[in-house]
């Protein structure tokens, strides 16, 4: 019996079927759905930061629509983390959803629940409930239990999901710390027991298969954070993913150590810090704590400033500060900048021009991996043949990753052992079905991402991105004519341009003299049309605008056309 339909796929109700909504094409979005006997059981809900060619938006977030059109089938959501690329969205999905349960641990369930107590112009009546690792919930016909990993993040989990069809594990972001700093170890020996017993399914994080060997361990990189920190004559600035609560607590226990004040700025990373003080996974001397008014009052050697953007975005931050100062908080020459993130794909010269930038202010600046300020939170090549090697999984799907990591984690999975029939190296909106132990692909779903804007708080269409998109590379030329009742041109058409950087050519003058003639050809063949308008009008004046600027000058601006009729009878 078809219970769960979106029109295109049918979602079998004596079938487990899983659908990946986001995370499957790139990092972050992560969202899953599991359906069986008519019950949908949600795995996180995050955002993503959008690529620099979608100008207006400022996060990517899953689609709710396939969601939407069951809402009523939904059992729970579960939280395996609390990165944004976990549960950044959330506060979006409680928006559009009536979600009975959200479970979560510790840690997690905290910072979810200080996000939505923040957020003061909406009302959530859903409560994240609070698990325990190890332990078997019921929730309908699924059987979910959390298993301890290691992350940049405390209470990082991964999930076993037991059904009638077979036992599903979804390792969420982890890597292999043996020396992590909240002393919690990835709980390994579980994962054995399952192989043991039988996994059916495992779906394994991707996004550090391009990585050779291990991992770094979150503690090696104390070392060098708090040599450059110590050396720093003015403030030392670090600007981070704002959910980082492990490196939080290296940075807190540095700044004991070299008598500095911590300062944090950006509503996330406070949110992260409350929530790890308040379940005991920030442990630091009150003393330390500072506030951005202290940024005024100390003297800069006593700073230690821990950074983040919106939603966590540092790299958005640390453009923000270098080309845009803020009046609550800016970098100043002599000031240490210590970028400690990810630097995702296609970001690197964005990153270079900031660094060129604040050299030239006078800053000093140290990045990522390379100034040995930062290490991955994703499991590097022998991490995954490790959880390969102690699962045993009868089928595997690569997750949490671009398409490379997905394409790459399958052929590592096939080379490890792993028939190749059995790897289902798919993208967001695939549905697999499990039946009699048997799993195949059974076909898509809606899946495109939603684009969002903060300052709208609401989605974005592409159709609005294309058009800021044109706006950004070709400008905005508006042209206004005044015309009669008869369509004779009162006065000759105004042209008044924006960003249009072919005004200075030497062909614009003349291409603007033949723009001239051709609307005045426009009037002349609607004067001969009985009954037409000033809409038929507009349109005809845009269509031979963009002709004669795209024929003469290769440029496509987009085109505002303004029509004023008077009488010129009564304004003589």
């Amino acid at each position: 019996m078809a219970v769960v339909t979106d029109g295109v796929t049918e979602l079998k109700y004596d079938r487990l079927s899983l659908v990946p909504l986001g995370g499957q094409g790139e990092i972050g979005m992560v969202l899953w759905a599991l359906s069986y006997a008519g019950e949908i059981l949600l795995i996180d809900a995050g955002a993503a930061y959008p690529p620099t060619d979608l100008p207006g938006v400022d996060l990517l977030l899953p689609n709710m629509n396939f969601l939407m059109a069951n809402k009523g089938r939904i059992s729970a959501l579960l939280l395996t983390n609390g990165h944004e690329e976990h549960c950044g969205a959330v506060p979006y999905v409680l928006e559009h959803l009536k979600v009975p349960r959200i479970m979560a641990p510790h840690f997690v369930a905290a910072l979810v629940s200080q996000t939505l107590a923040d957020r003061t112009d909406k009302v959530y009546d859903t409560v994240c409930d609070t698990i325990e690792p190890r332990q078997s919930y019921r929730i309908g016909p699924f059987e979910v239990e959390w298993i301890q990993v290691n992350d940049a993040i405390a209470d990082a989990c991964a999930l076993k999901i037991s059904t009638p069809e077979g036992v599903v594990l979804y390792t969420s972001s982890f890597k292999l710390d043996q020396t992590p700093v909240d002393s919690k170890l990835m709980d390994i020996g579980r994962f054995a027991q399952l192989g043991d017993t039988g996994i059916t399914l495992l779906i394994s994080d991707s996004a550090g298969v391009e990585n050779r060997g291990y991992t770094a361990s979150e503690k090696s990189i104390a070392p060098a954070l708090e040599r450059h920190i110590s050396q720093a004559d003015g403030r030392a600035i670090v600007v981070m993913n704002g959910t980082n609560t492990h490196r939080l607590q290296i940075l807190f226990d540095i700044a004991k150590r070299t008598d500095r004040k911590v300062v944090l700025f950006g509503d996330l990373l406070v949110q992260t810090a409350v929530a790890a003080v308040i379940t005991g996974n920030l442990n630091y001397d009150r003393s330390i704590e500072g506030t951005l008014q202290d940024l005024h009052k100390l003297p800069s050697e006593q700073i230690l400033v821990v950074a983040t953007g919106e939603d966590g975005n540092a790299l958005g931050l640390l453009h923000q500060l270098a080309f845009k100062p803020r009046e609550d908080f800016s970098i100043e020459r002599g000031d240490l900048v210590i970028f400690s993130a990810d630097i995702y794909p296609g970001q690197s010269r964005r990153l270079a021009t900031i660094q060129d930038h604040l050299l030239s202010m006078g800053i000093t600046g140290v990045i990522g991996a390379r100034g040995g300020v930062h290490v991955s939170n994703h499991a590097s090549q022998e991490e995954l043949k490790l959880v390969l090697s102690v699962t045993q999984p009868r089928y595997f799907v690569p997750a949490i990753g671009e398409g490379r990591h997905i394409k790459h984690h399958g052929q590592l999975a096939t080379e490890f052992g792993i028939p190749v029939d059995n790897v289902f190296s798919i993208r967001n909106g695939a549905v697999i079905e499990i039946s009699n132990g048997l799993a195949a692909l059974a076909g898509t779903i809606e899946y495109e991402a939603v684009f969002f804007n903060r300052d709208q708080a609401e989605s974005v269409t592409r159709f609005s991105v294309n058009e800021r998109r044109s706006l950004s590379n070709e400008g905005v030329l508006t042209i206004a004519c005044i015309v009669d009742s008869k369509w004779n041109l009162v006065q000759p058409p105004s042209m008044e341009g924006a960003a249009l950087g072919f005004v200075h050519s030497r062909d614009w003058a003349a291409t603007r003299k033949e723009l001239f003639n051709n609307i005045e050809d426009v009037l002349t063949r609607h004067r001969a049309v009985e009954g037409s308008d000033i809409t038929s009008l507009r349109a005809a004046v845009r269509d031979v605008a963009s002709k004669t600027i795209r024929s003469k000058l290769q440029s496509k601006p987009t085109i505002q056309i303004v029509v004023h009729e008077i009488d010129t009878v009564r304004t003589q």
